[in-house]
């Protein structure tokens, strides 16, 4: 599976310059307008997406008819994308938290809570909706593909709507806000492991 990661990687990272040179600069006009925090919460979907869209790359490129002649199983080459879009979401949400850290100080006013609620909302937003994107490009081509990621956004609302409510009834939500934020996004993190584990099974018992 590393091989298979690297070989996307190398496709993607000439890519990468340019979404780290726009955080630099939504940073600072964030600091400067609003403020820089939000930059986390983009960042990790931004970088992420870099994976979704190598799936549909590798079928312009019949990669996945190809990759069915090498010792590659179907499962390692969809696990793939999922650890791809762990590392690059991770990695985006690093550089902007440090980014945003170091505006926040130059203009005092850094808060660790401010922290900890815009990395749960980037972990959130990252990888709930990568649970259904991920396995819709697999399964949809082109525009369809883009549809599937719209609707993986709209299951995310609902899904936190849900789990919102959910939590109301055990708690007072605006009294325990953090831990609510905390729960959503270790239940984000499940729901895409769960993905990681059932899809690349799933697509491998399903003929190219």
């Amino acid at each position: 599976m590393r091989g298979l990661m690297l070989k996307d990687f190398y496709a993607i990272k000439d890519a990468l310059l340019i979404p780290l040179l726009l955080m630099v600069v939504i940073g600072v006009v964030l600091s400067v307008v609003s403020s820089p925090w939000l930059l986390i919460v983009i960042a990790g979907t931004s970088f992420g997406m870099m994976a979704v869209m190598s799936i549909q790359n590798d079928k312009t490129a019949q990669w996945d008819k190809f990759c069915a002649t090498l010792p590659v199983s179907r499962i390692q080459s969809a696990s793939s994308k999922y650890g791809l879009y762990v590392l690059l979401s991770l990695f985006g949400i690093l550089v902007a938290t440090i980014i945003c850290v170091i505006a926040s100080m130059i203009l005092s006013s850094f808060e660790l809570s401010a922290v900890y609620v815009n990395v749960s909302f980037a972990l959130i937003l990252a990888f709930l909706p990568a649970s259904v994107n991920i396995p819709s490009s697999f399964l949809l081509d082109g525009e369809k593909s883009i549809a599937g990621i719209i609707l993986s956004y709209v299951v995310t609302a609902l899904a936190i709507a849900g789990l919102r409510t959910v939590l109301g009834y055990y708690m007072n939500i605006e009294e325990n806000l953090l831990l609510v934020y905390g729960i959503v996004a270790a239940f984000s993190v499940v729901v895409y492991i769960l993905s990681w584990i059932l899809c690349p099974r799933w697509l491998s018992r399903k003929e190219l």
